[in-house]
């Protein structure tokens, strides 16, 4: 019996280490995180095979700064969260520096939503923060007009909150 209980416990720790090795990598040091969270994956992944490969509406994002929500079924076995994504401070970026990108709709290569976070309406002579008033409405249509030059739509704006949201069909 002894025997045998240490033959399951080398067959738990070897699905254990298969499975940590699917799960995507995120960068060291910096507050990502993801919707599953790598331990809901992992579980997730325990309890049936194959969940990473079609995870619904994935959320990769940064505190402070951002998320992009992957929409529909994502694949994110061994995906390099780390040189694929890049959440900074009012930008984001998926595969940056040329990066060969996956074809469309693989990988995060697909239609997503993008809420940016302290896109503030602010002057630049006076510092002032506006949350409401002429100001905030052409600061709006400045975000609405970048949004569509890069060939994103624009779906909202709280300038209380200072939250800016669009959507992509492609990166």
């Amino acid at each position: 019996m002894h025997a045998l209980l240490n033959q399951h416990e080398v067959e738990v720790a070897a699905t254990t280490e298969y499975v940590l090795a699917l799960l995507p990598k995120l960068p060291n040091g910096v507050e990502y995180y993801t919707e599953p969270s790598l331990r809901e994956l992992a579980a997730k992944e325990k309890a049936g095979a194959g969940f990473c490969r079609r995870v619904k509406d994935f959320v990769v994002g940064r505190k402070g700064h951002g998320s992009i929500k992957f929409l529909g079924e994502t694949d994110v076995c061994h995906l390099d969260v780390e040189s694929i994504v890049q959440l900074n401070n009012r930008q984001v970026i998926v595969y940056p520096n040329g990066r060969k990108k996956p074809r469309d709709g693989g990988q995060c290569n697909k239609t997503a939503e993008v809420t940016l976070l302290n896109v503030k309406c602010i002057s630049k002579k006076t510092g002032k923060k506006y949350v409401e008033g002429p100001p905030v409405e052409s600061y709006k249509e400045i975000l609405v007009k970048m949004i569509r030059e890069r060939g994103a739509e624009f779906d909202s704006y709280d300038p209380v909150k200072g939250e800016l949201k669009f959507r992509v069909k492609l990166f």
